[in-house]
């Protein structure tokens, strides 16, 4: 390791300590855990660079073919307010589409990066992914301020997606095992323990049951049982009836 990567190390490392030092929400907490990965990685090829036989770590693979060279003309249109026109087609789409957006955020999750804006045709907010998008410019259409509180708008949801109004209060039961993952990695800030006992833990969540949120449910299989509401019950128990119908 030569003397600039040494120094570009600690620099790195002076920019970590001081996000800890900042509550005042200035930074995004995407670019705080983007900086936190990219220090976890220097730190590691740090120790690794010292053997050769380093093949004892394998890193998370991510494709980067997101759309990650509209993030300039993005971040500048945020920055500078400006309303952007964009070539965009979404999954369930054929073919591309204009669209002209308000940006007022970017917003990682996944490993992808979306775009957070007022749609100037419907006028509401909505969500695009970098991905999907073929072309962006600035125009010259007056833009539209809205006050947007990143925090408050993502605090009921996971994802990228977030429905109006007050989320349910979901009740999940969960076997005692499984249980463990969540209690040491939750997946929403609203989760708390109701009750345990030998065999399961029961946790509580304020928060919207968006297709991310449900998805996370659906992934812990038959470790987990849905108490409440009775709606969110019954969507997770139609996803699993039409699953087990493909193995019929």
């Amino acid at each position: 390791m030569n003397k600039q990567n040494i120094n570009f190390q600690k620099v790195l490392k002076d920019v970590i300590s001081g996000l800890d030092t900042i509550t005042d929400g200035g930074v995004p907490d995407s670019l705080i855990s983007l900086i936190k990965k990219l220090g976890d990685s220097l730190q590691i090829n740090s120790l690794i660079n010292i053997r050769e036989d380093s093949d004892f770590i394998d890193y998370e693979k991510v494709s980067y073919d997101w759309g990650g060279q509209f993030l300039q003309v993005l971040i500048e249109g945020i920055r500078n307010k400006k309303v952007l026109e964009i070539y965009y087609q979404p999954f369930y789409e054929d073919k591309p589409y204009f669209i002209r957006v308000h940006a007022y955020l970017l917003k990682e999750y996944r490993s992808r990066w979306y775009l957070i804006g007022l749609n100037e045709t419907k006028r509401e907010l909505r969500t695009y992914g970098l991905d999907r998008i073929w072309d962006v410019k600035e125009t010259d259409v007056p833009y539209i301020e809205k006050e947007f509180n990143t925090k408050e708008y993502f605090k009921n949801t996971v994802g990228i997606i977030s429905p109006a109004g007050e989320p349910p209060k979901i009740r999940i039961e969960v076997s005692k095992p499984q249980a463990q993952y969540l209690i040491t990695q939750p997946i929403h800030p609203s989760q708390s323990i109701e009750s345990e006992d030998s065999d399961s833990i029961i946790f509580n969540y304020r928060v919207h049951p968006t297709y991310e949120f449900k998805a996370l449910l659906l992934g812990l299989g038959g470790e987990l049982k849905v108490l409440d509401p009775k709606s969110l019950k019954n969507a997770i128990i139609k996803e699993l009836e039409f699953a087990l119908k493909k193995y019929r």
